[in-house]
């Protein structure tokens, strides 16, 4: 019966130990921003503007949510630590914008992401450009979807979708660059 009683209170002590030590990285782990490999897209001229949104194309992209944690914290946390993974912003950037093709030619955009681990399809940022110049254009969300599930394997595939406002005339470079908060 002792032994019984000093095997329970051994394992309890382990339990509570292992939870308290969760809850110590998660307060001394307060996240970190990682950006992911800016993905380069180049738009063919488009000199139709459909009524309905289309491909624009499909990005793989390497990823090590470990190695990216590590590098970001001097190798004190990893991908075990990571509770969370969520879309912090996304920066469209034209390379090439002038005054008659430039982001207000797009209407709308949307961004989808799947991975090697998970191939659910998650709609990741659904946006509508502003009827203004501009050759750059900064995408906040307001609820962003968990995408750890997505992460824990090394290949991430984005989907880019488009909708345009206004014909282009030109090829246009865009780079999309999108940071990530890890906690």
């Amino acid at each position: 019966m002792k032994k019984l009683c000093a095997v329970v209170v051994f394992v309890t002590l382990m339990v509570a130990s292992f939870s308290g030590c969760k809850k110590i990285i998660e307060k001394i782990f307060q996240g970190i921003d990682a950006d992911v490999p800016a993905v380069a897209v180049t738009i063919p001229p488009i000199p139709v503007v459909f009524p309905f949104e289309v491909p624009l194309g499909s990005f793989p992209q390497q990823f090590n949510l470990d190695s990216t944690v590590k590098a970001n914290t001097a190798g004190a946390f990893g991908a075990d630590d990571v509770t969370s993974i969520k879309i912090k912003q996304i920066v469209f950037d034209l390379l090439n914008a002038d005054s008659s093709n430039n982001i207000s030619n797009f209407e709308s955009a949307r961004v989808t992401l799947s991975s090697n681990v998970n191939t659910d399809t998650v709609t990741i940022a659904s946006i509508t450009f502003p009827d203004i110049y501009a050759s750059s254009y900064t995408y906040t969300p307001q609820n962003s979807p968990e995408l750890k599930p997505y992460l824990n394997g090394s290949e991430m595939y984005f989907n880019v979708f488009g909708k345009i406002r206004k014909v282009t005339t030109k090829a246009l470079n865009m780079s999309i660059k999108v940071t990530l908060r890890v906690q």
